[in-house]
């Protein structure tokens, strides 16, 4: 069976792991059918590193994972979803693969033979690189200290298999290097193993590993030495060269195996901008897919930013929606009060766009320094291969373009044979002058190269340099601005700018503190004319807090002046306590963050509950200020300062007086969080787009940055409420079970599986309403829906103010309800929710 329709209703996103294998999801296939969910989106399916929790470190493309189970388990799972009319999409991984460990059969080759393996070519390795000690050998980065510690520790031992007749060293007993067997003379026989692991052959085992392939380090030395390009900066995820043919023919054909025989009907796309050539990848993937498939992208859109248009792909994977639906649902009047607590409690003023540049810098001199000085390397021989430019040195061109790096607005831009789009043009100019006005003392020369290399100029006007090797520095930069771009703003300024921690997330920029309701409907309308079958995505598993944490954490924009108060009281209660003092910033996260991932049935008396909510907790502030890199980071963490937060954490997550305090306004602000996880629900379900649900995200979700996001979801208990609810307005009173957003989805889902054509095609026509209200009319064929929902549940409602002004031939007498009210006219528009779906016919119950 294969299913009809290639996109999706909506889809549910399942975390696959040894705990939660195929044969879990083939249980499932009843409730999501239940829940009104068309396809299954599923977690990497291919062989993985032993032990992984989240498929992302690709081992073998030829296989299933066996710890998700076999090709039959595989084959019965997707009979079972079939069977309740679901389909399947996939994650698949084309950017890089997993190397540490001993499974990885085509690394291991390259460690073996180096540039002379049949798959040297397969990794973005540089084996020429500026570092001698890495001529023709790759840095292996995967130690816990310094070589000659290793050495002297014996956690660099050699090892004799039986079976293969090879000889290894291993790295901390985990990382296997193979020895070239060129080399094995130096050993002698497998006798010889025991010698070169005492203390007496040590200096023999360093000759033997002098003489390989590969050179272990510190994984540190990454930073400053690493020739081999990464997943950002995961040293043991090393990237593939997908835009050679036989790299892309290996890396898809179980994928298109699956889509051959019916298994697979979509693919989602992880980490399109790692890739040297994004678009011609998906061209060729959409044109290699053995039958029509459902296709999106994993793209990260900068505020101002499209997806392009020629990529011949369905849309992204979401998060833009997710961003700009929490800035709707956040109170612009609190912006002022908000920012003034903020700076007093914290003592100082914060600018993201310093900070996000500050960041970037430090990424690039640091961690992604290697990088850079390849990339500089790459240019300064394509300038001197040219009199105009051969004067433009090494150190020049390193500080233009870590400058240029920095003030990238985007993730990366996309030269396309040596051209631009007009928005990949500007964004250009805008980092390249930026970088000018930072660096007035560098030559006005350097930057007027590299703004020709990025834009591809150099191919059009200036035919003496090589064109390949133009087009192939520009990719190359743009595969480096991404990364940067990820660890500098995402995963390190996103954690110093704790205004407001639900803005904070993947695709948002912090200091845009709330959506008008004119600019959401111009987002939705231009998915509708741009990606109508895109995701509409609001919890991942990248997502650093769960949507209904976020929906809580935006409701104290409606408390202001109690939450400055509340937030002085609160560091007063906690000093009385005993608590370590800790940098401002991180405690204003930390209540935020206490809040909103409160579980809305927690009672401070279980103790049970209370214990694994502040080891939650820990762990998430414990990587919150390691990204921040403030105080402490992950190179070189500062146990004194994480030892205090963790005391803190103890302290504060205990029954007392301070969380009391904390509790009594989590009361306040619990059912206007709840309120707005509604809206936002109900949003995500009636505008242009594919819907999809995380896992457990049907009920409140509030988790916390991964790993916290992939914990088990006890589906047994979804089930069992999935069947007690009645309709989801009778429910407002007893949210906190998180029934009512279960039903309302269910409802919602149970009218678009009615009206699919209404969804997927119908149009959006923005409806002008009263203050603080949000609404718009979807029509297609003669089925009509009208969406409204009372933003800011905080705010008395002005009843007489509720008017829409609808378009022509839409009688709100002519309308059912679907959610909300009971009562079709313009006073009782919402009844006991601050939401309404109304539609002409009803949906099915």
């Amino acid at each position: 069976m294969t299913i009809d329709n290639i996109v999706p209703r909506a889809t549910y996103r399942l975390q696959l792991t040894a705990e939660f294998p195929f044969a879990r999801a083939a249980a499932l296939a009843p409730y999501l059918a239940q829940l009104g969910i068309s396809h299954a989106y599923l977690s990497p399916v291919l062989k993985a590193r032993r032990g992984s929790t989240h498929g992302y470190d690709t081992v073998d493309h030829g296989v299933l994972n066996a710890e998700l189970g076999t090709q039959r388990d595989f084959e019965e799972m997707v009979a079972a979803l079939h069977r309740h009319g679901l389909g399947v999409i996939v994650d698949i991984v084309p950017n890089h693969m997993g190397i540490g460990g001993d499974e990885n059969e085509l690394w291991l080759d390259v460690l073996r033979w180096g540039p002379r393996s049949r798959y040297a070519a397969w990794f973005d390795i540089n084996w020429s690189p500026s570092e001698p000690s890495l001529k023709n050998k790759v840095l292996v980065p995967m130690l816990g200290r310094s070589f000659g510690e290793a050495m002297e520790s014996g956690a660099l031992e050699l090892r004799h298999d039986e079976a293969e007749g090879s000889f290894s060293v291993w790295a901390e007993g985990v990382h296997k290097l193979p020895v070239c067997p060129e080399t094995y003379h130096l050993i002698g026989s497998p006798s010889a193993v025991g010698r070169y692991n005492s203390a007496d052959g040590r200096q023999d085992l360093a000759r033997l590993i002098d003489a390989q392939h590969w050179r272990p380090a510190r994984y540190s030395v990454a930073a400053d030495d690493i020739n081999y390009r990464r997943f950002f900066i995961v040293s043991d995820l090393a990237a593939i060269r997908v835009e050679r043919d036989e790299v892309f023919e290996h890396v898809h054909r179980l994928t298109f195996d699956l889509v051959r025989d019916g298994l697979v009907d979509g693919l989602r796309v992880d980490h399109i901008d790692g890739l040297y050539d994004p678009k011609q990848y998906c061209l060729r993937l959409r044109e290699a897919a053995p039958r029509p498939i459902y296709l999106v992208v994993e793209k990260i859109l900068a505020p101002h930013e499209t997806l392009r248009a020629d990529w011949a792909v369905d849309g992204t994977t979401g998060y833009e929606f997710g961003a700009a639906v929490t800035r709707l649902l956040t109170d612009p009047q609190a912006e002022a009060k908000l920012t003034e607590t903020y700076e007093r409690f914290i003592g100082r003023r914060l600018d993201l766009a310093e900070e996000e540049r500050s960041a970037k810098r430090a990424i690039i001199d640091y961690e992604m320094a290697a990088e850079l000085d390849a990339l500089t390397e790459r240019l300064r021989r394509l300038a001197a291969s040219v009199p105009r430019t051969a004067d433009l040195t090494r150190n020049t061109i390193r500080s233009a373009l870590r400058e240029v790096v920095a003030a990238m607005p985007v993730y990366r831009t996309y030269i396309d044979g040596g051209r631009l789009d007009q928005q990949d043009a500007r964004n250009i100019a805008v980092a390249v002058a930026s970088a000018r006005d930072a660096t007035p003392s560098l030559h006005p020369a350097v930057f007027d190269f590299l703004n020709d290399v990025l834009t591809g100029e150099l191919c059009r006007t200036h035919k003496a340099y090589p064109q390949d090797d133009v087009l192939d520095a520009a990719r190359r930069i743009q595969q480096y601005t991404g990364p940067v771009m990820a660890k500098g703003l995402e995963d390190t300024a996103l954690y110093r700018y704790n205004r407001l921690i639900a803005l904070s997330e993947v695709g948002a920029k912090p200091d845009r503190f709330t959506t008008s309701v004119a600019a959401f409907h111009d987002l939705m309308r231009s998915r509708l004319a741009h990606a109508p079958h895109g995701m509409l995505t609001t919890s991942s598993h990248d997502t650093k807090r769960g949507e209904d944490l976020r929906a809580r954490v935006v409701a104290i924009s409606g408390f202001g002046d109690e939450w400055a108060e509340a937030v002085e009281r609160w560091s007063a209660l906690l000093m009385a306590a005993g608590a370590p003092e800790l940098e401002r910033n991180d405690v204003y996260c930390f209540y935020q963050l206490l809040l909103g991932a409160w579980p809305t049935t927690l009672v401070p008396t279980d103790s049970v509950g209370l214990a694994a909510l502040r080891k939650r907790i820990g762990a998430a502030m414990l990587k919150s200020v390691r990204e921040a890199r403030m105080r402490t980071n992950w190179t070189v963490p500062k146990s004194d300062y994480e030892e205090a937060l963790a005391a803190f954490v103890d302290i504060a997550v205990q029954p007392g007086a301070f969380l009391d305090s904390v509790l009594g306004f989590e009361r306040r602000i619990a059912t206007a969080g709840a309120q707005n996880g509604l809206i936002q629900t109900v949003l995500k379900l009636t505008v242009p787009g594919v819907p999809d649900i995380y896992q457990g995200a049907e009920l409140w979700e509030q988790s916390m940055v991964d790993p916290d996001n992939r914990r088990p979801v006890d589906y047994e208990a979804s089930l069992r409420l999935l069947g007690q609810t009645e309709g989801a307005n009778s429910q407002l009173a007893n949210w906190r079970d998180g029934a009512i957003k279960q039903r309302l989805i269910a409802d919602l889902l149970a009218h678009r599986a009615a009206h699919p054509a209404l969804y997927a095609d119908g149009s959006y026509e923005p409806v002008e309403a009263g203050p603080d209200l949000v609404a718009f009319v979807r029509r297609h064929e003669g089925a009509t829906m009208l969406v409204a929902a009372r933003l800011y549940p905080w705010r008395a409602p002005v009843w007489d103010e509720v008017q829409l002004t609808l378009p022509r031939a839409v009688a709100l007498h002519e309308l059912r309800p679907i959610v909300g009210n009971s009562a079709a006219d313009g006073t009782a528009l919402f009844g006991p929710l601050p939401v309404s779906v109304l539609a002409s016919g009803q949906a099915p119950r």
